[in-house]
């Protein structure tokens, strides 16, 4: 019979499975990466997964290997602010080290550099993580913000909570 796919539920993103395929991607040499204005140990990507969907991928390289990685994806807006959705992660050897936060932080101000460049003044920054995920919790509440929202996920109908960061350019 056939199904009705928006009746299925998915598993929520995992940010990991896109740094795996980010970092076989950049070593098969077919992504290329720019070194970024503020911090110089960061490099970004900037691409479309679909048309009209710009996609910022901004990751610390350290011999050729992705330690840590951030992605922000152009969102609908919130309260008419323009908005992105951020995912992060960092391999399981690197993980402990801070690398998320500072990643994330650096990640930010090199997203408020760009889009002040761009005549931006402010914008949202939006990150919605798994309950169980203790540790994006806690980052997402250093870097993002302290005020939090329970929700459910939108694809896979899990619980999370949703942090949204009001950033001025």
């Amino acid at each position: 019979p056939d199904k009705n796919w928006e009746d299925i539920a998915l598993p929520m993103t995992d940010p990991s499975e896109g740094l795996i395929s980010f970092q076989e991607a950049l070593r098969e040499r077919k992504v290329a990466v720019q070194p970024c204005d503020l911090d110089k140990d960061l490099s970004v990507h900037m691409d479309q997964p679909t048309p009209g969907t710009i996609r910022l991928t901004y990751c610390r390289i350290v011999g050729g290997e992705v330690r840590a990685l951030v992605m922000f994806v152009r969102a609908e807006p919130i309260d008419g602010l323009p908005c992105f959705q951020v995912g992060y992660a960092v391999p399981e050897a690197h993980r402990n080290q801070g690398l998320a936060t500072s990643t994330l932080q650096s990640a930010i101000a090199e997203l408020v550099h760009g889009m002040k460049r761009n005549g931006v003044t402010k914008f949202c920054v939006e990150a919605v993580v798994g309950t169980g995920n203790l540790p994006s919790l806690r980052v997402a509440e250093k870097v993002l913000t302290h005020d939090r929202t329970e929700a459910t996920d939108e694809f896979s109908g899990e619980p999370a909570t949703q942090f949204v960061g009001v950033f001025p350019a």
